[in-house]
């Protein structure tokens, strides 16, 4: 077996191998040849093969997602090189472990005005816990190794990066020789020192009848947190996002919780502190409330990213969620009146919903009968912006649910399932994403290998929905021409040139056996799902606007 004859490239490929590296993505390059020989030397090593480097760095965004390890993502030079950058951001927001590698021209050779070359030198630096430059020069494997070993340990926080400069001739091999120089441990992340509960809240925590927000935001990595939500229910106000606890019996919409929200009864509905568990939360509404409050806030979690999310924050609680949320409920009092209000609106704000619902052929019932009809899945994955928004409504049958709502992008939904299907390839992974993301993401799909475990399914409401939800897009008179993406009738073309089986359904009338040859196809496949846009988009309206109707008058 042969591996190539770039010192740098064999080292580091070597090292993360024994470190723990079990999958990588490539994009044909032939700057990047040395890096893809190393990998090839390694027949444990998992390798996917695809064609756009957005994708890629994607798809190792979703492996690292569904297994909490870094996979590794290697690009040629130039422009491609620069399209890991929007994987990498969000692998930053969400501390989605993350390995990208970049190749280059030899450092005496930048500037020259040669082709496909950047500036590529810490160009991810705002948005990585660590980079290096390695450079044609590095050559020593202690080094090497101390570099590839620190690359492991700071992944463990989110993405690195390690920009490598290669000299011609390129694609020269050596023998592989099994153990060549000593390879170390990897360098262990060690997770901060676990704080207990900062004192100042603790005073908070345990006064008379304390009123406490907690809120619960997307949490990629670990399992859903619904068990220690579902304890602090009766001790304190909850608002746990699907995306970080799914299943739990709090309410899972912010988006919901503001239906009919009278602003004149803030002062009963006031916190004397709010605690913050993952992202922010997704709607403006909802955070803008809490803006205005201005109560103390601190955030229960080691990440690195430092969440202002309301501008009053006071401090981070430096310990893990699960435990912190387990501390937090044996502080709280076993009854908690505010904690009781909450609920109670809670299940107010559920009875309207039901009693706001009808048959109309919309997304919003479309989403309704996915959740009530999808077959068990390990993970669905849900695109930004409106099928995320959608999911926060239902229950859904899955084990966990995922959105990249780190930097909340539409780029690399599609890629990022494909990611996380290709990494544990027994598990059923679906995938659920509005027009725009899936036109946008196709390159997702040309990757090889394929998954066989992912199944799509794409709501066609004429591209660009969410921009119906806002009032500018209308009133500016230039919604259709200039911010509804409505590129595609349909996505059936798309399929064809894709491979994928294509089914299509566009009313209610189709729903049930279009859905069903869906869901009984073998292996991955396409469903599309044709929507009215514009009704889609002033149903959520009048759903909302009926819902608080109905509370004010109940």
């Amino acid at each position: 077996m042969s591996t190539t004859d770039h010192i740098s490239a064999d080292r580091l490929i070597r090292t993360w191998v024994a470190c723990g590296l079990t999958h990588a993505v490539v994009s044909p390059g032939s700057r990047n040849a040395p890096l893809i020989l190393a990998l090839s030397s390694h027949p444990s090593l998992e390798v996917v093969v695809a064609l756009d480097e957005r994708s890629a760095a994607h798809l190792a965004l979703g492996m690292g997602i569904q297994s909490g390890r870094p996979a590794l993502v290697v690009s040629t030079s130039g422009t491609a090189a620069v399209n890991h950058g929007p994987a990498i951001a969000e692998a930053f927001y969400q501390e989605v472990p993350l390995i990208s590698v970049t190749a280059d021209r030899p450092s005496r050779n930048r500037n020259w005005g040669l082709g496909q070359s950047a500036m590529q030198t810490g160009m991810f630096d705002a948005h990585t816990r660590w980079s290096c430059e390695v450079t044609e020069f590095q050559k020593d494997i202690h080094d090497l190794d101390e570099i590839a070993r620190t690359a492991w340990g700071k992944s463990q926080q989110g993405p690195v990066h390690i920009n490598i400069s290669f000299d011609e001739p390129l694609y020269g091999q050596n023998e592989f020789v099994k153990g060549t120089g000593p390879v170390s441990e990897p360098l262990i992340f060690q997770m901060p020192e676990t704080q207990q509960m900062p004192d100042d809240l603790q005073d908070i925590v345990c006064q008379h009848d304390p009123r406490i927000l907690l809120h619960i935001g997307p949490v990629a990595l670990g399992p859903s947190l619904s068990t220690e939500v579902d304890a602090l229910i009766e001790r304190c106000a909850v608002v746990a996002d699907v995306f970080g606890a799914h299943g739990s019996g709090a309410e899972s919409s912010t988006m919901r919780w503001m239906c009919g929200w009278d602003r004149q009864a803030d002062e009963q509905w006031i916190p004397d502190a709010i605690v913050t568990v993952g992202l922010p939360p997704m709607d403006k509404r909802f955070r803008s409330l809490i803006v205005d409050w201005g109560v103390p806030h601190w955030h229960l979690g080691h990440e690195e990213n430092d969440w202002n999310m309301f501008g009053s924050k006071v401090g981070q609680w430096r310990m893990d969620a699960k435990n912190g949320l387990n501390e937090l409920a044996d502080a709280l009092p076993a009854f908690n009146g505010y904690a009781q209000r909450w609920e109670v609106r809670r299940i107010q704000l559920e009875a309207a919903d039901m009693r706001s619902r009808n048959d109309e052929w919309v997304d919003f019932n479309v989403y309704r009968w996915l959740a009530e009809h999808l077959p068990k899945a390990g993970r669905i994955h849900f695109a930004n912006s409106t099928s995320a928004r959608y999911a926060q409504w239902f229950q859904w049958n899955a084990s966990r649910l995922c959105a990249n709502r780190g930097v909340a992008g539409i780029d690399g939904c599609l890629s990022t399932a494909v990611g996380d299907a290709l990494m544990d390839s027994d598990t059923p992974v679906v995938a659920i994403l509005g027009d725009a993301a899936w036109l946008y993401d196709l390159n997702g799909w040309h990757v090889n290998p394929r998954p066989n475990n992912l199944k799509i399914i794409v709501i066609n409401n004429g591209g660009g929905n969410i921009f119906r939800w806002l009032k500018g897009p209308a009133d500016s008179g230039l919604l259709e021409r200039f911010f509804e993406s409505g590129f595609a009738t349909n996505v059936r073309g798309t399929a064809e040139q894709l491979a994928l089986p294509y089914f299509l359904i566009d009313g209610w009338d189709s729903m049930e056996t279009g859905f069903q040859s869906w869901a009984n196809n073998s292996g991955s496949c396409l469903l599309e799902i044709q929507t009215p846009g514009e009704a889609s988009a002033n149903h959520v309206r009048n759903h909302c606007d009926t819902m608080g109707e109905w509370l004010r008058d109940s």
